[in-house]
């Protein structure tokens, strides 16, 4: 009888250390070392814990030993807190866990946020859920916790500001009272307190390390990084004009013509794939120049950047808006569309009944929303950047109608 009530442990615990048996051995990319040496230019966390795992074990494989042990846990905390609430069965748990498991087999080995990501994404939304169900002090601590481990782990997860916000609302609508008000603004105010700091902390050293750091690679990342990309590819030479500084409009000049040489624009072809294909030739182009540039105007990179996208994406922002459109619509359409219906529905179902469950949807397929537009807007759509919510609201429909059928079947 304790096997079968602890089957999914089992289950999650043999998939587990058959991936660790199986290797352990940290995959190194180009953005490994730079957590390894603890970047300003990224969020403290996971430097923070190659630190703490160095230290105490002295080596990376434990990094890798500690994040796919927490992806299994964060695996095993969601499906249980979805049975507890939705009254799952056996079967429909081990379906759920294992379509959970599924991603982590290409990226549990790498040294990279992504794992450590995909973790704290399943507890996240497991709190959040077990906050609407049950509001009380201990579900909102541990929410807060983990919003802010998400923040400082990735700044591409800037997007749980509004959302929690507008969940916080929600809950707030259907727990009406001055305590509940209460709670949640400190909750909140704390969130963007203590990662605010955070960044200005990191501010302050990269703005330090600026002068009297040599490699200049590294200030040029930020979130114009992306969008620095996005405006050269949508304009054209004659945007050059567009800059009065002559240091800029000569350098932005060169980089018209070279791009227009190798037909990288999207005047030459706007069809599926050419933005990917123009992207790196565009960043490496650039790359340099912008070097070189900032050197002259005594600034960095990334001010460059930001300051030659607020000016060309001003001027084409139409061009901006279809090459967002076309982004997202080439690549994983099905995960916009199929979140916002299910937001819709559940938004016109809460403001009649105020149900928690409505509340849950709209929750779910918002996270799915958020996370899509932040990589659409600042970044390059790859799928290591979608997971932390894709498999999510894949598993989440599935509960769905599982128990959609159950009901049917009962009539």
């Amino acid at each position: 009888m304790k096997i079968k009530k602890n089957i999914l442990e089992i289950i999650i615990l043999f998939g587990v250390l058959t991936l660790l048996f199986n290797s352990y051995d940290p995959i190194m990319y180009n953005d490994s070392q730079r957590y390894i040496d603890g970047s300003s230019i990224d969020p403290p966390l996971f430097s923070t814990i190659i630190t703490i795992m160095l230290s105490l074990f002295g080596n990376l494989e434990s990094v890798i030993i500690f994040q796919t042990l927490l992806i299994g846990f964060s695996i095993v905390y969601f499906t249980r807190t979805m049975s507890d609430i939705f009254n799952l069965d056996n079967g429909i748990k081990i379906i759920i866990s294992l379509s959970l498991f599924m991603p982590i087999i290409q990226f549990y080995n790498n040294l990279l946020t992504e794992p450590l990501g995909y973790a704290f994404s399943l507890l996240f939304v497991s709190l959040v859920i077990k906050l609407i169900c049950n509001f009380n002090i201990q579900n909102l601590l541990w929410t807060t916790v983990f919003t802010l481990a998400l923040l400082l782990l990735r700044k591409q997860f800037i997007f749980l500001y509004p959302l929690i916000l507008l969940i916080f609302l929600g809950i707030l609508m259907q727990n009406k009272s001055k305590k509940t008000f209460t709670l949640l603004t400190i909750c909140f105010l704390s969130i963007f307190l203590i990662n605010n700091s955070f960044q200005v902390l990191n501010k302050h050293i990269n703005q330090k390390q600026n002068l009297n750091n040599t490699n200049k690679d590294l200030v040029g990342y930020g979130p114009f990084y992306f969008t620095y990309i996005d405006s050269i590819y949508i304009s054209t030479l004659k945007d050059a004009k567009l800059f009065e500084n002559e240091n800029i409009r000569n350098t932005i000049t060169k980089i018209f013509e070279e791009m227009n040489t190798q037909k990288k624009l999207i005047e030459y072809y706007d069809g599926r794939g050419h933005f990917g294909l123009s992207f790196s030739s565009i960043r490496d182009y650039s790359h340099f120049k912008l070097i070189d540039l900032a050197t002259q105007e005594n600034t960095s990179v990334i001010e460059l950047k930001e300051k030659i996208s607020k000016t060309l994406i001003s001027e084409n922002f139409g061009k901006y808006v279809k090459l967002i459109f076309k982004r997202f619509y080439d690549s994983t359409w099905l995960f916009v569309f199929v979140p916002f219906f299910m937001m819709l529905a559940a938004l016109i179902g809460f403001l009649k009944f105020k149900s928690k469950l409505s509340l849950i949807i709209i929750f779910i397929s918002m996270f799915s929303l958020a996370n899509h537009s932040i990589v659409y807007l600042f970044g390059r759509v790859q799928p290591r950047y979608l997971i932390y919510s894709d498999f999510i609201l894949l598993t989440f429909i599935f509960i769905l109608f599982s128990i959609f059928l159950q009901k049917k079947n009962k009539i």
